[in-house]
């Protein structure tokens, strides 16, 4: 299929087999499975995201078979991550305990630039024959008289264009823009509010390789270096205290009454972000009641968002585009809608699975049992 460039109107005549709904990692990752499996007439409508910091800096050793099979692994190493052999965290207990991916026999793992390594498996999309569109917001999503799904898409200049699609795939993350405009409920655990930062480091090496974790009352640190002598410094806490942290001198303050976090400030002779250059972001534990229809299905953060706090991340995207993938190329090929169910099952499993383990970990830390924050995932 040739669609025309962004900048020109599409018409009611536009169609395509598979519309992706978002270009962010479980988008591409989605469309670069199709592709490998054979489908054609792909489009991702790549909606943009808000500049700076994003969630999912941290790739695990996992990633690598992933990034192989989707024929991105040389671009991504073109991208010179920084090596990571793990995690540290102070969780239960004042010491820092280890979490070492190479002694544990899974190899290296990596910290990425988030905005770049999007980029990259954006790229490969046209690259690898689907057709990428930029910079439209989604509006209605409706029906034509033959069945077929009716996109909306509103371009930064006001102009309206339309795309049709044989089927939806509802890659916009925890939004869920597509499906829920379907009527799909969602069904949310719990909450998150995060306020994160990134500084300059004058001493990177200075800095372990590991992500570090730690709690406190308001409930816990998580920091990680990154390219170009950076370190993205991150606290999660209940969504009410949020807008007191985006204050940068109580955000700062707070991360200096730490004990690891604000030894790594001292040792890496971090500078601190500007006054407006605190990020705000929301992380839900949720779930879609239903993650697949008959000429739909959700992935990623739009069928189940996970707390990050159980580090499943850029990872989790990739493997659950190719899971989608894998079902939707059967499903297109004849195989009905068996498929489709059988990764519904796939999803809602892991979402149990995920619901114990978030659940072991927050029962792991204790020491301020009483505080708010707490006392709402100890409940749990």
């Amino acid at each position: 299929m040739a669609l025309p460039e962004p900048a020109a109107a599409l018409t009611s005549d536009d169609r395509c087999a598979v519309a992706i709904v978002g270009g962010g990692a479980a988008g591409c990752a989605t469309a670069l499975a199709l592709a490998a499996r054979g489908v054609e007439d792909v489009v991702v409508v790549d909606m943009g995201r808000a500049a700076g910091w994003r969630l999912g800096e941290a790739l695990a050793p996992t990633a690598s078979a992933a990034l192989q099979r989707l024929g991105v692994w040389e671009a991504f190493l073109a991208q010179r991550p920084l090596a990571s052999a793990g995690s540290c965290a102070s969780w239960g207990r004042p010491e820092l305990g280890y979490n070492d991916f190479i002694v544990a026999g899974q190899g290296k793992g990596w910290h990425v630039d988030r905005a770049a390594f999007d980029a990259m498996l954006a790229a490969a999309v046209p690259a690898q024959g689907g057709t990428l569109l930029r910079g439209l917001r989604l509006g209605a999503v409706g029906r034509a008289a033959d069945g077929d799904h009716v996109l909306e898409l509103h371009g930064a200049q006001g102009d309206v264009r339309r795309l049709r699609a044989g089927f939806l795939v509802d890659a916009s993350g925890i939004a869920a823009a597509a499906v829920r405009r379907l009527g799909v409920a969602r069904n949310e655990v719990d909450c998150l509010a995060f306020v994160a930062g990134v500084f300059a480091l004058e001493q990177a090496e200075a800095i372990p390789s590991q992500a570090l974790l730690e709690a406190c009352a308001d409930g816990w640190w998580y920091a990680a270096k990154l390219p170009d002598q950076r370190l993205m410094l991150a606290l999660a806490l209940e969504p009410r205290r949020q807008r007191h942290f985006l204050d940068r001198d109580a955000w700062l303050a707070a991360a200096h009454q730490t004990r690891h976090v604000a030894q790594w400030l001292a040792q890496g002779q971090a500078r601190a972000p500007e006054a407006d250059g605190l990020i705000a972001a929301l992380g839900p534990s949720a779930i879609l009641s239903r993650v697949v229809g008959e000429d739909w299905l959700a992935v990623g953060d739009a069928a189940s968002a996970y707390d990050p706090l159980t580090a499943h991340g850029i990872v989790k995207a990739l493997q659950d585009g190719e899971a989608a993938a894998h079902a939707l190329a059967a499903h297109l090929q004849g195989a009905g809608p068996a498929p489709l169910a059988a990764y519904q099952d796939g999803v809602f499993a892991r979402f149990r699975a995920y619901l114990r383990e978030r659940g072991a970990l927050y029962a792991r830390e204790r020491r301020w049992a009483q505080a708010p924050f707490w006392q709402a995932r100890l409940a749990g």
